[in-house]
């Protein structure tokens, strides 16, 4: 009866999105540990028979959730791109964290019973569980590489920025996790550690795995990928690794297009493989992306008139004005600086002598700034409001 009670519900909502054009749905999986435990399904606008399903788990260190809730759950930026593209259907998975005073055994379980609730309602998804993938992003790669192992039916699995071996594990090379997380976890001892390591619990033939790692990641280090891709191939399944120069903790964000363009054609390649797809052209999907992400590029060619005006992020408001010169208001306060175009990019030079770096995406409406912190780049985006 609660089976059939979550199927006309979720049949509901289909017919409610369909009509709104609109094809992602957001509910309650099941109930743990006192916690509801979120799902995120995004389904494909026009299928041909029943969809193969990927499963995403997100990351965050563990960290996040409280005394009333567990973190969202969220699917990959590949999604967007590959949803209606392959008509593969993308499913988030939750689970309780650090904050909701959990263990990662604990975390298993809440994705398990996530997993057996989409199971049960598959036909509410014209879903195909036959054909089903796993993949996840920083610490919540750890997770669902585990999750990979346990079903017979998983074709795929796709790791980013990954942590497959908790045991041998140098906390200098990879901080993420430290000492105190692994206790707060419920991975103090080897044990628990090993139990957490898709490392150490191949099934035999396991999923065919794409591993993607930016060589200069400083959680997770790349040989955490390398090693791993040798472990499955001795299992006897098949492993691709893909390292990224240059490119520090995420290997999907389309703020890096390049990186973001190739990783999501070679997980289409995966996918049309080894869910065997038919009629679907790799190409048309490239090219597709280049339309897509062609404002994600920096501007070349940059001038002062493309800057000049109001440019917010969060309460802190930049000012660009003719000549070099602009302000920086936040808090009630205004702080004169001065720019200058370098390099097609913005260096800002404020009264106290602060420098700050800019750039134009192609984008007339986005503005990026790199924060460099502790040799780690990072990225804000600040929003166009007024000339």
């Amino acid at each position: 009866m609660k089976v059939i009670k979550q199927t006309l519900l979720i049949l509901n909502c289909c017919f409610f999105l369909n009509t709104t054009a609109q094809k992602i749905i957001d509910t309650i999986a099941v109930k743990a540990g006192g916690y509801d435990i979120p799902i995120r399904i995004k389904l494909p606008k026009k299928t041909i028979g029943k969809s193969p399903v990927y499963f995403f788990v997100h990351g965050g260190g563990w960290n996040g959730g409280d005394q009333k809730e567990v973190p969202p759950a969220t699917i990959s930026g590949d999604a967007n791109f590959l949803v209606n593209e392959l008509g593969v259907i993308y499913v988030g998975l939750a689970y309780r964290c650090k904050g909701n005073n959990a263990t990662f055994a604990d975390a298993i379980n809440d994705l398990e019973a996530s997993v057996q609730w989409f199971f049960d309602n598959a036909d509410a998804f014209n879903a195909d569980i036959t054909r089903i993938g796993f993949g996840g992003a920083s610490a919540g790669s750890t997770l669902s590489a585990v999750m990979a192992q346990k079903y017979p039916n998983c074709k795929v699995y796709i790791g980013a920025e990954g942590m497959y071996n908790l045991v041998d594990h140098d906390e200098k090379q990879s901080p993420f996790p430290n000492s105190e997380a692994r206790k707060i976890y419920g991975l103090d001892t080897k044990e628990k550690s090993k139990i957490a390591s898709a490392f150490y619990n191949l099934k035999e033939n396991p999923p065919t795995s794409l591993l993607l790692h930016g060589k200069e990641d400083r959680l997770c280090h790349f040989t955490q990928s390398i090693k791993f891709a040798d472990k499955i191939r001795e299992a006897g399944g098949k492993a691709k690794v893909i390292l990224y120069d240059s490119i520090n903790h995420t290997c999907l964000a389309a703020i890096y297009p390049d990186v973001f363009k190739k990783s999501v054609l070679e997980i289409a390649a995966l996918f049309i493989e080894e869910f065997q797809l038919k009629n679907k052209n790799l190409d048309t999907i490239k090219l597709a992306l280049d339309k897509q992400l062609e404002n994600q590029y920096p501007l070349i060619n940059l001038t002062e008139d493309k800057i000049i005006g109001s440019w917010k992020f969060k309460n802190e408001l930049l000012i660009f004005k003719e000549n070099g010169k602009g302000e920086q208001k936040m808090n009630m306060n205004t702080i004169e600086f001065v720019y200058k175009i370098e390099n097609d990019s913005i260096k800002i030079t404020s009264n106290n002598q602060d420098v700050r770096l800019f750039f134009l995406r192609k984008s007339k409406n986005i503005m990026y700034e790199l924060l460099t912190q502790n040799k780690e780049n990072k990225y804000r985006q600040l929003n166009f409001l007024k000339q």
